[in-house]
């Protein structure tokens, strides 16, 4: 436990003083109502803020559907409306996108291991007229470490793939949940989006997550 918050730490150090266009945060609420043993209700709400946290960037709100399939495998659907501006001084534009995914989760020991296979499509209006934007499969895989404290530190790793085209980015992040009871938990973590065709440059984001079972 001590190793895994020592290493948070060191990650959120280094990159916030390795980065030179500003820190990030993406701050969001989720609820999730769960229908019976096989269906349940999500929804998210996130604002992401950049340039050192001095304004929002892109606000948006997700709406899905899981299915659990057995205790190992759920699919879920889901759709995002998202507000995006290039910086402070452009118009937010609109986009919609919907996303499925395939997961896969198990416990190696004390170890929980979790697989997310998502294809993600976009739609994006611009100024009224609508075109497509790029189609992505992510592979994301998680490790957690669940113990006997509210507290569970995980890892992550999320490979784009922009399909008919090449592998193009990262996203790595580490973090730590805290549960308070059975309906509400928070979530702290470090992340970053490395772009493998070196055009843009990475830099540090914060997420911040409060979550309600109802």
């Amino acid at each position: 436990m001590k190793k895994i918050t020592l290493a948070f730490l060191l990650l959120s150090s280094i990159k916030i003083t390795n980065a030179q266009t500003g820190l990030g945060l993406w701050a969001s609420t989720s609820v999730e109502k769960k229908l019976n043993k096989k269906f349940t209700i999500n929804l998210i709400a996130q604002a992401r803020l950049v340039e050192n946290i001095s304004y929002v960037q892109t606000y948006l709100a997700d709406f899905g559907l899981d299915y659990k399939i057995n205790k190992h495998f759920s699919i879920a659907g889901n759709y995002r409306f998202s507000n995006r501006r290039k910086n402070e001084l452009k118009d937010f534009k609109n986009k919609h996108r919907f996303y499925s995914d395939l997961s896969y989760g198990t416990k190696l020991k004390k170890i929980k291991f979790e697989y997310r296979l998502r294809y993600q499509h976009q739609f994006k209006d611009n100024d009224g007229e609508v075109g497509f934007d790029t189609s992505y499969l992510r592979n994301k895989i998680t490790f957690s470490f669940p113990n006997k404290s509210n507290l569970t530190p995980y890892l992550s790793g999320d490979l784009f793939y922009e399909i008919n085209n090449q592998f193009n980015q990262i996203r790595p992040k580490i973090g730590v949940s805290y549960k308070f009871n059975k309906k509400n938990s928070i979530d702290a973590s470090v992340l970053t989006n490395i772009d493998l065709t070196g055009i843009a440059q990475a830099t540090p984001i914060i997420g911040l997550n409060y979550k309600f079972k109802l």
